[in-house]
């Protein structure tokens, strides 16, 4: 996909000088023999809409376009020596098709399709014109790294210049509805060999896998024992697309912290440290949405695990919203597919990590706020993790993700 300027504009007419001086075009720079001076008038002003359209109006001053000059007479432009009868072409739209640089998979998502059509209805460029992955979602590979898979669909999150591409909201709620529908499926979860002896008591029946719609009810009190429990699940995903094949990790575990002030802390790029001690730092490099109850952005985070000697690397959006009803907060992950990583020499000291779903939902619970019941769902696939070690390290992972919050409260 290249930058496309269209310009659509009304014609103007130029009339022959009787002192036979050369004609200048509208649109090209005005050259003379040894000037002096160069003055500039500015043509026109515009703005760019969200859909890429560009409103262009001439300028409020005077728009007469400079006629030939007389070298030999003068070094410098002056006002006499513009042509009245030269009038400029009025411009009267424009639009520009950018340069989208962070991409999503989508094809797993099952309610993109509808999401999808619901967002294009809306679009004003005519179907014939719209653009693959920022129009349409696509199984083109946005880099050249990237295998071809026909059954992959492929969606733009930002339009090249800062900004949403128009269907980056649609696959950010497809997303999220995945993302719960996912985590709260109890069919699709098989619990470990601890956590089925910590069921078998009953403590747990109210809680786990319940709606999400009000607050849950917490089994264990502030300070027994059993709020330390951690509850873990491994499944596999019945879809046939990537990463498919590897094993996806579900925990849920009480922590003393209210929903918001973890779903801040979670967010905080600048706070991963807190919580994460191989962290080497995360970094914001687009923020697309951010408000109190909802931020959308894509991070760059690194880590350096002890005796690995490289640099984990996660490049991922990370959105942010609270849950139906106000009963707390989900944050998702996914990993994003960067035109910068195709352009630049591969590092061999880092190693790219992806988070094909990561999953935190924050839920409140029945009558004291400053708990919560944090669920977790972790599905990652990464060049160092051998596929028969891939279960038994993300269980391992997954609870001391549990452990390292519970010491901050």
């Amino acid at each position: 996909m290249g930058f496309v300027k269209k310009i659509s504009s009304s014609g103007g007419s130029r009339r022959s000088s009787s002192r036979n001086k050369p004609a200048i075009a509208n649109s090209m720079p005005v050259v003379a023999k040894q000037p002096s001076i160069i003055k500039r008038r500015s043509l026109c002003t515009g703005s760019f809409t969200l859909s890429g359209l560009v409103d262009i109006a001439p300028s409020p001053s005077d728009l007469s376009t400079p006629k030939s000059l007389n070298t030999q007479e003068s070094d410098s432009f002056s006002e006499d020596e513009l042509d009245s009868n030269l009038s400029p072409k009025k411009i009267v739209e424009a639009v520009i098709h950018r340069i989208p640089t962070l991409f999503i998979r989508t094809a797993d998502l099952p309610s993109m399709r509808e999401s999808e059509h619901r967002r294009q209805s809306s679009l004003l460029e005519q179907e014939s014109d719209w653009i693959d992955h920022y129009h349409k979602s696509s199984s083109i590979p946005p880099l050249s790294s990237i295998a071809d898979d026909p059954n992959e669909s492929w969606v733009a999150l930002d339009d090249g210049n800062g900004n949403s591409a128009p269907l980056a909201d649609a696959a950010v709620k497809s997303l999220v509805k995945t993302a719960l529908d996912t985590a709260m499926n109890r069919e699709m979860w098989t619990s470990n060999g601890p956590t089925a002896k910590l069921l078998k008591n009953g403590d747990w029946d109210d809680t786990i896998f319940t709606p999400l719609n009000y607050p849950a009810p917490i089994p264990h009190s502030k300070g027994s024992k059993g709020e330390n429990d951690v509850l873990v699940w491994s499944g596999t995903f019945s879809h046939s697309y990537y990463g498919s094949d590897l094993p996806a990790i579900r925990c849920e575990a009480i922590v003393n912290m209210s929903p918001s002030t973890l779903a801040e802390l979670l967010i905080d790029s600048t706070r991963v440290k807190e919580y994460n001690k191989m962290s080497i730092g995360r970094d914001d490099i687009l923020i697309l949405q951010q408000t109190p109850e909802r931020v959308t952005k894509v991070s760059v985070g690194k880590s350096k695990p002890p005796m690995l000697g490289k640099i984990l690397q996660l490049k991922t959006l990370l959105h942010m919203e609270e849950l139906p009803h106000k009963k707390g907060y989900i944050l998702v992950s996914r990993a994003v597919a960067h035109k910068e990583e195709n352009e630049t020499e591969e590092d061999p000291k880092v190693i790219h990590s992806e988070m094909l779903m990561g999953v935190n939902i924050i839920r409140a619970v029945e009558g004291e706020e400053d708990r919560c019941i944090l669920i977790t769902l972790n599905h990652l696939k990464s060049p160092m993790i051998p596929m028969m070690l891939a279960k038994k390290l993300g269980l391992g992972a997954a609870v001391n993700f549990i452990n390292d919050i519970r010491a901050l409260c």
